[in-house]
């Protein structure tokens, strides 16, 4: 019963941060506009220009940034608990860099593009992301897979498959020309200033399928954190919730880095941050899709804010970096004793 109450106070609170950020978003930025505008162009009365600014600009990247926060927390949650290894998340495990090489090479090799497909536009950018995501995915499932995933099997070889990955962007950004390597270079450090309302309009149906899709989940995924001999003794399939979860943990994290490229740490330090303030047993999809949500909201907000702008995955980084290395000192720790 406490820890249902300290969850939903946890809960409100993290929305009520949403709410306010998101409507701090929309009211300030570089253009000085009175609130009575911002307002009149909320409801539909607003100038196109104004439009342009609270619309286009400031509402639809506030809004994406809690689409993409919400899925890069809940996938890694997913992954986290299927490994049970609180370390474990889409980065290490090499979706995300799988998901940037194929976006890189669109990018900068668009000769290589046009020789698979027949075309090469930067509109390619996005389908490319999710089907290296996914590509990447596949290659590590057939890898680790033994009628069920042992967590350091899929952690070594997430690894392996991740530095491939990343030897690919190498590739690709050592082949290109200024230009091209300077958007790629741009888009790997993670970013929301180019988002459009098409953004959001791909990324909604992720969250809410995500969503959707965790909630049928938690009895199975509650059941995996006991181990699966346990779950399995419970009734529950561990083979099939596994599969369930890494696919469902893949297809959202490959649908946010095609929208905002790969953003760092927030798929590690979400969960864990939800497991601590809710006080679950173990990270929840939803709690830590909120939290990824506040902190890829805050973050964003905080480096449009800088006086030089920064990408907002940079922010992240300085913020997840130093929570990595606590949770390896105390992970070491735990297991020397």
């Amino acid at each position: 019963m406490l820890v249902r109450r300290r969850a939903a106070l946890w809960g409100v609170g993290v929305v009520a941060v949403l709410v306010g950020t998101t409507l701090f978003a929309v009211f300030t930025g570089t253009l000085d506009l009175p609130a009575s505008r911002v307002w009149a162009t909320l409801l539909g009365e607003g100038s196109r220009v104004d439009e342009l600014v609270v619309i286009d600009r400031r509402l639809v990247r506030a809004v994406v940034a809690v689409l993409v926060g919400f899925v890069l927390g809940l996938s890694g949650a997913l992954t986290q608990t299927v490994t049970r290894n609180p370390i474990a998340t889409p980065d290490l495990l090499g979706v995300t860099a799988g998901a940037s090489a194929a976006a890189v090479l669109v990018i900068t090799q668009p000769w290589l593009v046009e020789t698979i497909t027949g075309t090469a536009t930067v509109s390619l950018v996005a389908p490319a992301a999710i089907a290296g995501g996914l590509l990447t995915t596949a290659a590590i499932v057939g890898l680790a897979w033994r009628g069920g995933f042992d967590g350091m099997r899929l952690v070594l070889v997430g690894l392996g498959v991740n530095a491939i990955a990343l030897a690919l962007v190498s590739w690709g950004l050592m082949r290109a020309d200024l230009e091209s390597a300077a958007v790629a270079t741009r888009w790997l450090t993670g970013s929301l200033s180019g988002v459009r309302t098409a953004d959001l309009w791909l990324l909604l149906p992720v969250v809410v399928l995500a969503a959707a899709c965790s909630v049928v989940l938690s009895r199975d995924l509650g059941a995996l954190r006991l181990g699966r001999d346990v779950a399995a003794s419970l009734g529950t399939r561990p083979a099939r919730a596994e599969a369930y979860a890494v696919a469902l943990a893949v297809v959202s994290v490959s649908a946010a880095t095609a929208v905002a490229g790969p953003i760092g740490f927030v798929a590690f330090v979400a969960p864990q941050a939800a497991l601590r303030l809710f006080g679950t047993a173990g990270p929840t999809p939803l709690a830590a899709g909120l939290v990824g949500a506040a902190v890829v909201l805050v973050s964003d907000q905080t480096a449009q804010r800088l006086p030089v702008e920064l990408p907002v995955g940079v922010v992240t980084a300085v913020i997840g970096a130093p929570a990595l290395m606590f949770l390896l000192i105390r992970y070491v720790r735990r297991t020397s004793v």
